[in-house]
């Protein structure tokens, strides 16, 4: 169970020697897991040695949940737990698990509308605001001279008088500048309007099929534009405008269900989640709605669960965006809630198969924690008869592992957030602001030193508690 202990209020009574003996044992403790705990002493040599890592409250606060989750892995390796029970594995793996069943009811829905028919395809090459095109690029860049420039307008030329005259494409496709097209024979794939210049827009949804453009310019050089017949492309055509169709389906679908659903994202969601991102350890639990819905609510919490889900650049995006794309960004997962819930009512599971897949990824996250600090089951159990005494092996291996990790001779392994969130009540732990802010002033004494007496060196104190 979690717990930050917050100083409200202290009142010194005369004799009150107890309330004291709390204050100074908990300020001398960074972090602790049950009876292990991280000291004060331990963390600042830890930044002191890493003297690349930010000495600051949020970056120490960081390290000692890193602390604290691998503790927590350690504590099971003691009891040789490898983590792969079912409930465990579904839990941990949630943002993928829910990702493959949604997916799955995408699949059983659009199905129901069937696949293009033939005419249909046909219809939408002829017509379509979609096109299949190819090109041929003789390149000019902002640094081209005069005479360079007409050197490749006149490779154009011969070029598109070679096609013209019966030459193959193939051929001409060799001399092509656009590296990514030549490798795909010229190709460009499916191409909508709006997604090119509009020079070469203009050239190529006025090319019927079959037909070949005249030599084009744009800013990127000289261009022959090619528009295949449908029996070239049939297939890839088929699939890009079904996906083109799913994709448009998917959302009038979502919009669908956001509206049948009554979703109101509350006009202060933006300021409520950059509150909430003070703490985020703190707000992982908060119920705090920040949009709500005919079936319930979303809360900061769940805001803050999706978003550990994402990259650290991803994440960094979301809360630099303006709050109407804030709040956008919030519809979008109310509306992976709304559709998990149809997932539960359809009754979709995983198959055994897919399963052994979602198994397999998480063994291997699991796999990446234990190696990093030595703490898998098979390292601890062989070495010590008891629990206890392999857990006091972790607390030594975990604490190693940070040593290197701030020296720079190892990287950073975290355990997987929602693997995490498993295991936070197996035992009592807390992270201890008091302590905290004790570290940030320890470490900052202890490299003040370091830059004085360059040729000091600090002996770095291991507990082991």
């Amino acid at each position: 169970m979690r717990r930050y202990f917050i100083l409200l209020s202290v009142v010194w009574f005369a004799g009150c020697s107890s309330l004291s003996d709390v204050f100074v044992a908990h300020s001398d403790t960074a972090a602790r897991v049950g009876e292990h705990e991280l000291s004060v002493t331990t963390l600042a040599e830890i930044f002191a040695v890493g003297s690349d890592l930010p000495l600051t409250r949020d970056a120490v606060d960081q390290l000692a949940r890193h602390w604290v989750e691998m503790m927590l892995v350690a504590r099971r390796s003691a009891i040789g737990d490898s983590l792969l029970d079912r409930t465990i594995v579904l839990e941990a793996m949630w943002p993928n698990v829910r990702q493959i069943l949604i997916a799955e009811l995408h699949d059983s829905i659009f199905s129901e509308g069937g696949e293009l028919s033939p005419s249909a395809v046909d219809s939408a090459y002829r017509v379509g605001e979609m096109r299949m095109l190819a090109h041929i690029l003789r390149r000019v860049a902002p640094e081209t001279t005069p005479e360079e420039k007409e050197q490749q307008r006149a490779v154009a030329e011969r070029i598109h008088r070679q096609l013209v005259a019966g030459g193959s494409w193939e051929a001409a496709n060799e001399q092509n500048e656009d590296s990514g097209a030549q490798q795909a024979n010229g190709s460009l794939g499916v191409v909508k309007r709006g997604e090119t210049v509009p020079k070469f827009e203009n050239v190529a949804f006025a090319l019927g099929p079959g037909e070949l453009s005249e030599v084009t310019e744009t800013r990127f050089g000289f261009h022959i534009v090619y528009r295949p017949r449908l029996d070239e492309v049939r297939d890839r055509f088929a699939e890009a405008t079904e996906r083109e169709l799913a994709a448009r389906f998917d959302s009038v679908y979502g919009e669908g269900l956001l509206d049948a659903g009554g979703v109101e994202v509350r006009p202060r969601a933006p300021a409520i989640i950059e509150e909430a991102m003070d703490h985020p350890l703190r707000s992982l639990g908060s119920s705090r709605a920040l949009a709500t819905f005919s079936k319930g609510r979303f809360t900061v919490g769940q805001f803050l669960r999706w978003l550990q889900y994402l990259s650290s650049e991803v994440q960094q995006q979301v809360l630099d965006a303006p709050d109407d794309q804030v709040i956008h960004f919030v519809r979008r997962l109310v509306l992976q809630e709304l559709l998990w819930q149809q997932v539960d009512s359809a009754g979709l599971q995983l198959s055994d198969s897919v399963y052994d897949l979602v198994e397999a990824q998480h063994l291997q996250n699991v796999t990446a924690v234990w190696e990093a600090a030595g703490i898998a089951p098979d390292s601890l159990v062989p070495v010590a008869s008891t629990v206890s005494e392999r857990e006091l092996i972790g607390v030594f291996r975990v604490d190693q592992y940070l040593r290197a990790f701030a020296a720079g001779e190892v990287p950073l392994r975290p355990v997987q957030p929602f693997l995490a969130a498993q295991l936070w009540d197996d035992v009592d732990w807390e992270i201890v602001p008091a302590g905290i802010e004790r570290v940030v002033e320890r470490a900052s004494r202890l490299r003040a030193a370091v830059r004085q007496e360059p040729t000091t060196v600090i002996q770095p104190e291991l507990n082991i508690r």
